[in-house]
């Protein structure tokens, strides 16, 4: 949508191009905006038997050679992905990211609730899946609590199509999150960028996101860090402060 220079948008776990359609707008009258819908959602072909990150950034330069677009924005585990493509393939001159899923090897991260989300999966418990998912993420203060409390609050307040939208992505996301397990600690594989990157976090988030920014920022050589008051993870989300968001990233990329 829109025009002017080239943007691709890659959405994070959980969650499809139609998440951030309001943020895609909202950049629509100074970019042409690729919103992507990447594997296993939309009319997109499935991640496959033998998904990886790989995969995922081989799409990205895809898209990009066919667009031209030079610059990239991704939250979440799309920012994983642009940072993925990025360090592989130098196809942007700007990157704006919120809340990238990078994974820091020194930074404490207990990764049972994986298997724990598998087995549940195993077992079409998917509300016991996603509650491992939740408490295990560290993006929501149910992550103190126990599980049991953890899987009510959340059966009744994510239900309807909002829980048939998560229920539908969760085998995606479970091969996702072992993609960032995988590349724990391989960080340091991007000082090799050669862009201009923004890394954009929420003042609402856990204290482990802002760690990871810090260290992201001493990582890439040319970086620009920006927190947003009142802000969490899911911030770009078309429910929740996309406008706000994409004013920041709008203003980045112009200057």
């Amino acid at each position: 949508m829109g025009q002017g220079p080239g943007l691709i948008v890659i959405h994070g776990a959980l969650s499809s191009s139609k998440d951030l359609t309001k943020f895609a707008q909202e950049l629509s009258d100074t970019f042409t905006v690729h919103i992507i819908d990447r594997r296993g959602r939309g009319i997109s072909g499935p991640q496959g038997i033998e998904y990886s990150i790989t995969k995922e950034v081989e799409d990205i330069q895809v898209v990009k050679e066919t667009t031209g677009a030079t610059y990239v924005f991704g939250h979440s585990y799309g920012g994983l992905v642009a940072l993925e493509t990025a360090h592989i393939f130098q196809p942007f001159t700007k990157i704006a990211l919120y809340e990238p899923g990078v994974s820091i090897g020194s930074l404490s991260t207990d990764w049972n609730w994986i298997l724990q989300y598998e087995e549940a999966m195993n077992k079409n418990d998917f509300r016991e899946a996603f509650a491992s998912f939740v408490r295990g993420s560290g993006h929501s203060p149910l992550t103190r609590m126990p599980k049991w409390y953890a899987k009510l609050i959340l059966r009744v307040v994510i239900r309807g199509n909002s829980w048939f939208k998560i229920k539908e992505l969760m085998p995606e996301n479970l091969y996702e999150h072992k993609e960032v397990q995988r590349l724990e600690s391989t960080y340091h594989n991007y000082k090799k960028i050669n862009a201009d990157v923004l890394l954009i976090s929420g003042e609402k988030s856990p204290e482990t996101v802002h760690q990871t920014i810090r260290v992201l920022d001493k990582t890439i050589p040319k970086t620009q860090t920006l927190t947003l008051p009142k802000l969490d993870h899911l911030a770009p989300c078309n429910d929740h402060s996309p406008v706000e968001v994409a004013m920041h990233v709008k203003q980045y990329f112009l200057g």
